[in-house]
Formats: structure tokens, sequence, C-alpha cells
């Protein structure tokens, strides 16, 4: 039996670089139901070409609010995020 997932929070040991792109979500019937989600990358360049590619995406559907725009792209310090 492999047990992969253990409660609490476990701090890796690799030196494997690793970067966050973030955004909000839009989810529900109102403006303010909205979640925070996050794809993760070993590549700096892939990472902010998604998050360009998002910001692309904001601006084409014409979304105004900025919570709706926010997109971050930043890389995981090995404290954690």
């Amino acid at each position: 039996m492999l047990n992969i997932f253990r409660k609490g929070h476990r701090t890796l040991t690799s030196d494997i670089e690793v970067w966050v792109v973030r955004w909000n979500q839009r989810y529900g019937e109102f403006s303010t139901d909205i979640k925070e989600v996050a794809q993760f990358f070993t590549n700096e360049e892939e990472a902010e070409a998604f998050a360009d590619s998002l910001r692309r995406a904001n601006k084409l559907l014409g979304h105004t609010a900025s919570h709706l725009k926010w997109v971050s792209c930043k890389k995981v310090k090995k404290q954690g995020l």
C-alpha cells in the first residue's frame, strides 16, 4: 500500500525551482463569487507565458473588475508560498 496523502504539512527537500501562477476564478451567480486558483510550473518561461495568456484572455473577455483581471506569477520560496 502506497501512502501518498498525509495529514499536515510536509517540507520538500528537492532543489527544483517552482513558479506559481495565481488568478481569481468566477463561480456562482454573483460578481463576488470568486475563488483563487493556481497552476504550478517548473519552468519560468512557461509560467510567464501562461500568466500572459490569462491576461490576454481577460482583456479579450473585457473584464473591468480588478479582482477578475488579477494574475500573479511568482517563484515559490523554500519556506512555501
